[in-house]
């Protein structure tokens, strides 16, 4: 993948063919009489080896080459990408027997330099095929973003790119027609892919999902969290879950093929990949699970038996600490410099690593009331002298900036003190196992620290559980598991986790889960949240 403005990354070229097998674009049919868009074409990843196929199948077929002009459709923003791919296409053709002049119609026909998301015809294409750019939201210029909204109904002023190339290649798509993308497979669980889940949900049929966060699939080093997803325009029928593990690559792909292929085989277990075929995809908007087929129905088995952590009956709540947009004001290390009464004890990720918290004098500058207005400093000298040194820094900041001019010292997130005073287990994001936490009701969380209260449970019991697998199966499942291993946690996912109800859990049970949170090991606590799940066997 090139990583420039405009968003490229190359794939490998067996990924490109794997791609092109899954979605069933073989030579051995007419490929002449139906069409393929390429929305992205970079520098030719995966429009060479689809033109090579269309070139085979026109020679075994017996088809005229003036039939290529309708079959392909390929676009590129980037000219020189797209100059770079008429020269290879071009030399391709005249190989094929094809002439100069025909070469050029059909290259003219072929390459479109235009933007996708503003210029694809609809309901025209039989595949829609590639890997469409990654280009966050604040990487887009304005007036680009406002077309893009206006034109994609799934995208939002802060939504990444490739969620509007995902929409557009849907619509473009012919009752039946095929779309394989190779992309972050993040839409599928955050908040921003809401509307193009409901979308998919609604109107398609999702064949194949290929978690392959651990495959070297593309041309250079990236942490884009991809997944091979085919979606088809028809009603939902059985769809192909796989997770493909390290290991995975141009030699796994026939055994995959073959076991995709074969009717009468429902599930594949290899070294490098796990994959089941399962009677339906699911038809909710809310974060898909990906995982592998044991934990699937592991997941829904716990989703039908068991209240989720965060809930009323138990009155457990999950958050995150305080975002100030500013650490280096609002993180005070000399308490003298403030009034007292304006300083919040703090803990920060930093103080949790070790699997304990460990205490540091460092305060939170509060500049809120209690009503959730914020402080006049006329009534804090202190705090007004400090804050004011600093003014240019706070106002410069986005948060200030949407703000009433007058609050241009708020932090981020306002500050609920109550918070400080509950006991409540702390856990860091970007970790590589979740690791609870205790506070017995000393600081208050800063922003890369979740936080969770609860009027019924017995912390160091919840933390036993958390402490688990169970937990972990969960977090991976729904969240997002980056390069090298690390979760992001976030609270949405958190509050996914199932637990069984704390009153059923018996005494030898909760002593265990206790001992375990208290020690940090992690065997006992598998062994007792079995108990307290009532099964016999952790899913692999």
């Amino acid at each position: 993948m090139n990583k420039a403005n405009n968003g490229v990354v190359y794939t490998q070229e067996w990924v490109v063919e794997f791609m092109l097998d899954c979605c069933g674009y073989d030579s051995e049919l007419d490929l002449t009489s139906r069409r393929i868009v390429e929305p992205s074409c970079g520098r030719g990843a995966f429009l060479i080896p689809i033109v090579k196929r269309l070139l085979t199948s026109m020679e075994i077929h017996g088809k005229s080459p003036e039939l290529l002009k309708h079959s392909l459709l390929a676009f590129e923003v980037d000219r020189p990408n797209l100059e770079h791919c008429r020269q290879e296409l071009h030399g391709i053709l005249l190989e094929a027997g094809i002439d100069e002049i025909l070469a050029e119609e059909i290259l003219s026909h072929w390459l479109t330099e235009a933007d996708y998301l503003t210029n694809c015809p609809l309901d025209t294409a039989d595949y829609i095929v590639g890997n469409p750019p990654y280009i966050r939201a604040t990487e887009i210029d304005q007036e680009r973003r406002e077309a893009y909204v206006k034109t994609c109904k799934t995208m939002t002023p802060g939504t990444d790119i490739y969620i509007g190339f995902l929409e557009t290649a849907l619509r473009s798509l012919s009752v039946g027609g095929v779309m394989s993308f190779i992309c972050a497979d993040r839409w599928m669980h955050n908040a921003y892919g809401k509307k193009l889940r409901r979308m998919v949900a609604d109107h398609y049929s999702v064949e194949l999902v290929l978690k392959m966060h651990d495959v070297d699939a593309f041309a250079s080093k990236v942490s884009a969290y991809p997944a091979i997803t085919q979606i088809r325009n028809a009603e939902q029928s059985k769809a192909v879950l796989a997770v493909m593990n390290e290991g995975f690559s141009a030699t796994s792909v026939p055994a995959f093929l073959s076991w995709l292929f074969d009717k009468n085989s429902a599930s594949l277990k290899r070294k490098d990949c796990q994959a089941n075929k399962l009677s339906h995809w699911f038809s909710f908007d809310t974060s898909w699970p990906l995982t592998t087929p044991e934990r699937l129905s592991f997941l829904n088995q716990l989703e039908g038996e068991f209240a989720p952590l965060q809930c009323d009956t138990t009155g457990t709540k999950v958050g995150i600490g305080v975002a100030t947009g500013r650490d280096d004001v609002f993180i005070i290390d000399d308490p003298n410099t403030i009034e007292k009464e304006l300083l919040i004890p703090l803990v920060t990720s930093q103080q949790t690593k070790e699997g304990r918290l460990v205490p540091k004098d460092v305060w939170l500058l509060n500049p809120w009331n209690d009503d959730g207005s914020l402080i006049d400093l006329k009534h804090y000298p202190k705090a007004g002298k400090y804050l004011a040194d600093k003014e240019d820094l706070l106002r410069s900041r986005h948060v200030a900036k949407k703000s009433d001019e007058r609050h241009w010292y708020r932090t981020i997130d306002k500050v609920h003190p109550e918070l400080t005073t509950k006991p409540k287990l702390l856990l860091q994001d970007m970790v590589s196992s979740i690791h609870p936490v205790y506070d017995s009701g000393s600081y208050y969380p800063h922003h890369n620290l979740y936080w969770i209260t609860s009027e019924k449970w017995d912390l160091e019991v919840l933390g036993g559980l958390l402490l688990s697998k169970f937990a972990e199966i969960i977090v991976d499942a729904y969240g997002v598991k980056m390069r090298g291993g690390t979760y992001r946690l976030q609270a949405q996912y958190l509050r996914k986790i199932r637990l069984p109800d704390p009153d059923t859990l018996d005494d030898i049970t909760s002593t265990k889960l206790k001992t375990a949170f208290k020690t940090s090991n992690r065997d006992l606590a598998n062994e007792a949240s079995l108990a307290a799940f009532g099964l016999e066997r952790i899913p692999v």
